[in-house]
């Protein structure tokens, strides 16, 4: 029987007050428009219009508002009955340019519905997978998911994008100060305050960036001719769609990456509700990666950018003590309501890089003990200590020396460049090649 861990003060089948559920979901709000920015480069790339972006824009927060809902179902087929919001997913970025510069919108949105029924297929395929998902392996993943989040978050928080580029103190500090304060009210915070600290954190990261020039004129100008209400789509071509074989394998290696970064998160979520959690129910996995690629199905139906569920997110979730399935509806339909309110939208677009560092940091941290926990939740055979170490040794590798892989095959570019993916399938392929081992006879 699931135990409610001790840390949690709204734990996933408990309902909040409704003032609290709405600041909870607008705390998560923040996160996911994190990764806003990624329609608006991709449109750009492929020389879209201005009114093709806020289209594009305005459908992925609509379908990933409704992403975040579908996830939070506890019955039925779909859903994994946790708080794991979607996101726009970055992994998605290179081949949906791909689409986007050979078919335009069209083909981009064509093969991303591609994508979502390639997820669909996969989550009927999970439950059927315990064998190859041990405790340990299973911990490797929520660890690697964690290790994605730090190049974004340590780049975020440095102010530096590129190699070259200067750094600004600042910025540095104005992170620094953000992050304090959230590991401060965490740590130190009284009654329900914890609840806050990262929104708090946000609010300060804005004052601080807004005195100091990070939110100039140029964005200030921005937010306020946007319109306040507006209908999405509006002097666009919609449900327009096309397909290209040439696309097929990208697109559908690409979802299955994702399938294993939604497969982290959901077990993070499971163990984040049950303190005697022993190990993975892949059938809920399977529910809750149903409503992941359904979610995705409608990015490209709507006219939006594919979404993935969120590792930041589930990481809040744990810093704050609160992970009620509740909050997923508020900070859903919040989600969906900017989406026809593109003034409040483009408030959460103009975030401040040293604000958004600070919280990926933050909560990367829970991911990464996350994993390490469940690592350790069963002693560690002397086999799992090669099958992790290796795995994770050149999963690694693929972001501390990427210009190793630069010679592989074209078709295994996807795989190669996601530290998750390698150290996934090599943690897999390992520990079947040494059971098989052990099952061998002994020679006489």
């Amino acid at each position: 029987m699931a135990a409610p861990p001790k840390g949690m003060i709204y734990g996933v089948d408990d309902k909040p007050p409704f003032l609290v559920t709405v600041l909870l979901g607008l705390q998560h709000i923040f996160t996911m428009s994190s990764m806003l920015v990624l329609p608006v480069v991709i449109v750009q790339e492929i020389g879209g219009s201005f009114l093709e972006i806020n289209s594009v824009v305005s459908f992925s927060m609509i379908a990933a508002g409704f992403g975040t809902i579908l996830q939070s179902l506890k019955k039925g087929p779909i859903g994994s009955g946790y708080l794991c919001p979607n996101l726009c997913g970055p992994s998605y970025m290179a081949v949906s340019l791909e689409a986007g510069w050979l078919g335009g919108l069209p083909l981009m949105h064509g093969m991303i519905m591609l994508s979502g029924l390639t997820e669909m297929a996969f989550a009927q395929v999970i439950p059927k997978l315990r064998k190859l998902f041990p405790p340990e392996i299973t911990g490797l993943v929520v660890i690697m998911v964690g290790v994605a989040l730090i190049p974004l978050g340590v780049s975020r928080f440095i102010g530096v994008e590129y190699s070259g580029d200067s750094i600004e103190p600042p910025k540095i500090i104005i992170a620094c100060i953000t992050l304090c304060i959230m590991i401060g009210l965490n740590l130190w915070g009284k009654g329900k305050i914890r609840l806050y600290g990262v929104l708090i954190g946000i609010i300060a990261g804005y004052l601080l960036s807004l005195l100091a020039g990070l939110i100039g004129s140029a964005e200030l100008k921005q937010v306020s001719q946007t319109p306040l209400f507006a209908l999405p789509g509006q002097g666009v071509k919609m449900f327009r769609y096309a397909f290209d074989p040439s696309l097929i394998i990208p697109f559908m290696l690409i979802s299955v990456i994702q399938c294993l970064k939604s497969f982290g998160n959901i077990i993070t979520c499971q163990k984040l509700s049950d303190d005697n959690w022993k190990e993975p129910d892949l059938k809920n996995v399977g529910k809750g990666l149903m409503a992941s690629g359904i979610s995705v199905f409608t990015c490209g139906l709507l006219g939006g950018v594919a979404t993935d569920t969120s590792a930041s997110n589930v990481g809040l979730s744990a810093a704050t003590g609160a992970n009620s399935r509740v909050i997923a509806w508020s900070a859903g339909g919040i989600f969906i309501l900017l989406g026809f309110l593109p003034k409040m939208a483009a408030l959460f677009t103009i975030m401040p890089e040293p604000v958004m560092g600070a919280i990926v940091v933050f909560v990367t941290c829970y991911m990464l003990i996350s994993g390490m926990q469940i690592i350790l939740s069963n002693p560690i055979s002397t086999r799992m200590i090669f099958i992790i170490g290796i795995s994770m040794i050149f999963g690694l590798s693929a972001d501390i020396a990427s210009s190793l892989f630069f010679t592989v095959p074209s078709w295994l570019v996807p795989v190669c460049s996601s530290s998750l993916t390698v150290s996934t399938l090599l943690a897999v392929i390992l520990n079947q090649v040494f059971v098989v081992r052990d099952k061998q006879p002994a020679k006489a």
